[in-house]
């Protein structure tokens, strides 16, 4: 259902836990940056909860504050004002239980993929760490299909199969919040349609909380349960969609007459925070 509101909170589905609080709060997030001088704001005010388990996909056009947006939840940047809340720690750095993924898989070329998955723990906990967790390493790459390949080099994989390893090079510290900007950005087409499936299975076995930052309508309907929709800079939210999808998905849903729909409303939003945004600008 189409929600075009101010209140940046909505119910979502049933999470794994629902006794627990917000895996996510943003409150009143604002990020601005000094470029020659000038002050520039990128983001905000943003307030945006996400609930343990939920998939929320974050939906904008480019500069729009969505990696911003990301960023400030990982802590790698902090906001100008406002509150940033991972459970119930305020974010002040990078947060423990947070995993991240970029749209490149920056493999390091002169280490296996079994070594890659580990560095993670190798920097936390070092080698005797990185040594107790190769069976966690074994499993996560059974997960996503990469069983036989632990010890090829990064430049023996696809790109879709180097995206698989950073993938459980994210999860090797069983992150409770995963962090995912653009991840299947530079694949084709086919390769990117097969990891949106990948990444919905192992979210949903695995029952991580999500945040997922796309330029992508169809992508963001596929994967979310919540699709978040950014207006042009500075980013604020116009509105939320419930994405009510039966789940696990199938690419052949893209074809019904629902899934259409939800795009139809999400294009909708997209229009609704350009012209909210070109109106801001004239005023200004």
């Amino acid at each position: 259902m189409l929600k075009q509101t101010t209140d940046h909170t909505a119910p979502g589905p049933p999470a794994p836990s629902e006794n627990r609080g917000a895996a996510v709060t943003v409150e009143d997030a604002v990020r601005t940056f000094t470029r020659a001088g000038e002050t520039v704001h990128a983001l905000g005010p943003v307030s945006l909860d996400v609930r343990p388990g939920e998939f929320v996909a974050l939906l904008g056009p480019s500069g729009c504050g969505k990696s911003t947006l990301l960023n400030l939840v990982g802590g790698l940047l902090p906001p100008t004002s406002g509150s940033i809340r991972v459970g119930e720690e305020e974010v002040d750095g990078v947060p423990e239980r947070v995993g991240m993924m970029f749209q490149q898989a920056v493999l390091l070329a002169w280490r296996t993929v079994q070594q890659n998955v580990l560095l993670p723990v190798e920097v936390s906990e070092g080698r005797r760490g990185a040594r107790k967790a190769a069976d966690r390493a074994a499993e996560l790459l059974e997960l996503v299909g990469l069983t036989g390949f632990a010890d090829k080099m990064p430049n023996e994989l696809s790109g879709g199969m180097q995206q698989r390893a950073a993938i459980c090079r994210m999860l090797i510290q069983e992150p409770d919040v995963l962090l995912l900007d653009e991840p299947f950005g530079a694949l084709d087409e086919f390769t990117r349609e097969h990891m949106n499936v990948e990444l919905a299975r192992i979210c949903s076995i695995t029952g991580r909380t999500a945040l997922f930052v796309t330029h992508s309508i169809s992508e963001a309907v596929f994967l979310a349960d919540r699709v978040v929709v950014m207006s042009a800079r500075p980013g604020r939210i116009a509105g939320t969609l419930d994405i009510d999808l039966p789940k696990p998905r199938d690419p052949e849903i893209m074809t019904s007459a629902t899934f259409q729909d939800h795009v139809r409303d999400a294009r909708d939003l997209l229009r609704t925070g350009y012209e909210a945004a070109a109106t801001a600008d004239k005023e200004a």
